[in-house]
C-alpha cells in the first residue's frame, strides 16, 4: 500500500472527484498562493513587457484599442474594449499601456491554472510548481509581453476549464456550468480557437447527462448565458457607424458582420495566403512539441499517466481539448514553415492554448514524482514533495537566467526606428504602397497615433482587394484618386492607380502586388522604399550609389545579436538590405565584379540570412574559381 505525505493524501472518494473538495482545503491560504504566483509571473511580464511598438499584430491592437477601431478578422470586440480602458491609463506610452493588458491577462490565467491544478492534486507546492513552470516557459513568457489577443485567450481558457472542474466535482450546482457557458460565449468574442475545446465539453457534458436529463432548464439556462456572452460583437457594427480611422470590414450590415467574424477575407481555417499554403503536418507537431520544452514536457506525461490511473475522466477531458487545440489546430491551419521565413512566429501563437490546457496536469506529475521518491528513497529526510519541488524552483530559475535577454522586449525599438527611417525616405506628399503585415503596422501606428507625415498616403497593399478599404481609402484621404471601385489586379490595377495620380510619387514597400507596372515603370531603389518611375527616366548606377549612401548613413544602426531573426523583424532588416543587393546586381551585370561583391557583402552584413545576397555572393565565389 502507498502512504502519501500529508500535503498530497487524497481521501477515498478523491480519485473519481465525485464530491467536492473539503472546505478546509480551499481556503484563504490557498487563495494566497494563488495570489503569490500570480504577482511573481506579473512581475517578470512587466519588468520584460515592451514600452513600445513591436512586430506582428501589436501596432494594429494598440490603434484599435486607442481610437476605438476594428481590428482584422474576426474583429476581436473584447479585446478591443478592455484594451481601450489600459489605453487610458495615466502612466507610460501608449504602446505600453495597451502591452500591460496582456501582462495582466497572461499572470491571471498563471494564478486560475493554478487552482486548477490545486483541485486536482490537492497539493498547493505541486499546483504552484505547476503554474510557474507555465509562467516561465519561454513561449508563454515572450507572448505575455506585448498587445495580443491570445493572453486574453489564455485567460478566458483558463478560467473555462477551472469553472468546469468545479462544476464536475458536483454537479447539480449548475451555476458553475452556468458560469463557464458565459465565459465561453465571451471568449469566442477574442479568438475563435476557444471552440477547439468543444469536443472535451461535450464530453464533460455527457459524462453528467443524467444530471442534464433530468433538469432540462439548465440546459435551457447555459444556452440563454452562452448568448450573453456573445454581446460584445454589437461593438463591432456600433464602432463601424463611427467611421473610425482603422475599420476593417466597414461593417454596415448583418451580412458585412458575418463575413466578419467567420473570417471571409482569410479563409475560416488557413493562416496564410495560398502561396505559403502546404508542407509537412509533422513539422508543425515537431514545432508544437519543440515549444513545450524538456521540463514542462516531462511533467505533462507523467501527470498524464497519473490521471490516467487516478483522474480518468479528467485524462479524458484534457486529452480531447490538447489534442483539438494542438495536433489537430497545426493540421488544419495548413501553414507551410518551410517556404515562410517567418512561418513559425505566427503559427507559434496558437500553441499557447494547448500548454494552457493541459498545465493543470504537470501539478499531477509533481504528485507522481514526488511518490516515486518516497518509494524507492524513503531515506530522504524532507517530505519528497518538497525535494521535487527544490529542484524544480532551480530548473526554473535557471531558465529565467539563460532566456531573460532574448526574451526581454523592454528596450526593443525596432518597429519605431524602422517606421521612422521609412518616413524620412519617403518624398513629400508621397503615396506609400506597403506590403504585408511587418512592414505595414509600424509606420501605420506612427501615421495614425502619433500624427508622424501627415503628408503621406499610407496604402496597406493586402487590403486593396477589399471594395470596403477603396471606401475607405476615398473617405480618409480625398485627394487620392482611385480610379476603381475593386481592385483585382488585372485591369483594376497599380498601374491605374499610378497614371490616375500623376502629380504625386509613389513609393513601394516590398513586392507590387501585381505586375501592371512592368511594361512602362521600373523600380528606383531608394533605401527602403522603391520609387516608381517612367523607364523614360532612368537613373545612373553612380546617381543610385550616392542616394542610397546618403540614405543609408541616416538611418538607423540596429545590432544583429538583438535581432529576432524568425519574426518580422527578419523581414524589416531584408528591406534595408534590398537596396545594397540592388546596386550590387547592376554592378555586377557590368562586369564590375569586385564592387559587386563589396555591395552583396554590405547586404549580407544587415541581414546575413538575405537569400538573394547568398547566392550572389556564391555566384562571385563560382566564378572565382574558374
Amino acid at each position: 500500500m502507498i502512504h502519501f505525505p500529508m500535503s498530497i493524501q487524497p481521501a477515498a472518494s478523491t480519485l473519481q472527484f465525485q464530491q467536492p473538495l473539503p472546505a478546509r482545503r480551499f481556503n484563504a491560504s490557498t487563495l494566497l498562493v494563488a495570489a503569490f504566483v500570480t504577482v511573481v509571473a506579473g512581475t517578470l511580464y512587466f519588468i520584460t513587457a515592451a514600452r513600445d511598438i513591436v512586430v506582428g499584430d501589436s501596432p494594429e491592437l494598440v490603434i484599435t484599442a486607442a481610437t476605438l477601431g476594428v481590428p482584422h478578422s474576426p474583429g476581436y470586440p473584447l479585446f478591443t474594449m478592455l484594451g481601450h480602458f489600459f489605453s487610458l491609463l495615466p502612466t507610460g506610452p501608449l504602446p505600453f499601456r495597451v502591452n500591460l493588458f496582456s501582462v495582466v491577462c497572461d499572470a491571471a490565467a498563471v494564478g486560475v491554472v493554478f487552482l486548477t491544478a490545486f483541485r486536482l492534486s490537492w497539493s498547493r507546492l505541486a499546483a504552484a510548481m505547476a503554474a510557474l513552470t507555465l509562467a516561465f516557459n519561454p513561449l508563454f513568457w515572450s507572448w505575455s509581453l506585448v498587445a495580443e489577443v491570445f493572453p486574453l485567450n489564455n485567460l478566458l481558457a483558463a478560467l473555462l476549464i477551472y469553472l468546469l472542474v468545479i462544476w464536475h466535482e458536483q454537479p447539480e450546482r449548475y451555476r458553475f456550468l452556468t458560469a463557464a457557458s458565459f465565459v465561453a460565449g465571451l471568449a469566442l468574442t477574442n479568438h475563435q480557437t476557444i471552440i477547439l475545446l468543444g469536443p472535451a465539453v461535450c464530453f464533460l457534458l455527457w459524462h453528467h447527462r443524467a444530471v442534464l436529463v433530468a433538469r432540462p432548464q439548465i440546459i435551457l439556462t447555459c444556452a440563454a448565458t452562452f448568448l450573453l456572452g456573445l454581446l460584445p460583437y454589437t461593438y463591432v457594427p456600433w464602432a463601424s457607424a463611427h467611421h473610425p480611422v482603422y475599420n476593417w470590414g466597414d461593417v454596415s450590415s448583418w451580412r458585412d458582420l458575418f463575413a466578419l467574424i467567420t473570417r471571409q477575407s482569410y479563409g475560416a481555417a488557413h493562416l496564410a495566403q495560398a502561396k505559403y499554403q502546404g508542407g509537412s503536418w509533422l513539422l508543425r507537431l515537431a514545432a508544437l512539441t519543440e515549444s513545450i520544452g524538456a521540463l514542462m514536457g516531462l511533467l505533462l506525461v507523467l501527470g498524464a499517466i497519473y490521471a490516467y490511473r487516478r483522474l480518468t475522466w479528467y485524462f479524458w477531458f484534457a486529452l480531447l481539448a490538447f489534442v483539438f487545440a494542438g495536433p489537430f489546430f497545426t493540421g488544419i491551419t495548413n501553414f507551410n514553415l518551410v517556404r515562410s521565413p517567418s512561418g513559425l512566429f505566427v503559427l507559434e501563437r496558437f500553441f499557447l492554448l494547448p500548454r494552457v490546457i493541459v498545465a493543470p496536469l504537470m501539478a499531477l506529475g509533481l504528485v507522481m514524482i514526488a511518490e516515486m521518491v518516497r518509494r524507492y528513497a524513503p531515506a530522504i529526510p524532507m517530505p519528497p514533495l518538497r525535494v521535487v519541488s527544490g529542484v524544480i524552483v532551480v530548473v526554473l530559475a535557471v531558465s529565467v537566467f539563460t532566456n531573460y535577454r532574448q526574451i526581454d522586449q523592454s528596450h526593443n525599438h525596432i518597429a519605431r526606428s524602422y517606421a521612422e527611417d521609412l518616413f524620412a525616405t519617403a518624398e513629400p506628399d508621397t503615396i506609400l504602397l506597403v506590403t504585408g503585415d511587418g512592414p505595414a503596422l509600424p509606420p501605420l501606428y506612427l501615421n495614425i497615433i502619433e500624427k508622424v507625415r501627415p503628408d503621406l498616403t499610407l496604402i496597406v497593399a493586402p487590403m486593396l482587394p477589399g471594395d470596403w478599404y477603396i471606401r475607405q481609402l476615398r473617405r480618409h484621404h480625398p485627394r487620392l484618386k482611385i480610379p476603381f471601385d475593386y481592385y483585382d489586379g488585372r485591369q483594376n490595377n497599380l498601374k491605374a492607380l499610378v497614371e490616375a495620380n500623376p502629380d504625386r510619387p509613389l513609393a513601394i514597400v516590398g513586392p507590387p502586388p501585381d505586375n501592371s507596372l512592368d511594361q512602362d515603370y521600373w523600380p528606383r531603389p531608394r533605401g527602403l522604399v522603391n520609387l516608381v518611375q517612367p523607364k523614360s527616366k532612368p537613373l545612373t548606377l553612380e546617381q543610385m550609389m550616392a542616394d542610397n549612401e546618403e540614405l543609408l548613413n541616416r538611418y538607423h544602426r540596429y545590432s544583429l545579436r538583438k535581432i529576432k531573426w524568425k519574426t518580422f523583424e527578419g523581414e524589416i532588416m531584408e528591406l534595408y538590405a534590398v537596396p545594397l543587393w540592388r546596386i550590387g546586381h547592376e554592378q555586377e551585370r557590368a562586369g564590375a565584379m569586385a564592387e559587386a561583391r563589396t555591395w552583396y557583402q554590405r547586404a549580407l552584413a544587415i541581414d546575413p540570412n538575405y537569400p538573394q545576397a547568398r547566392q550572389a555572393m556564391a555566384r562571385i565565389q563560382q566564378s572565382d574559381v574558374r
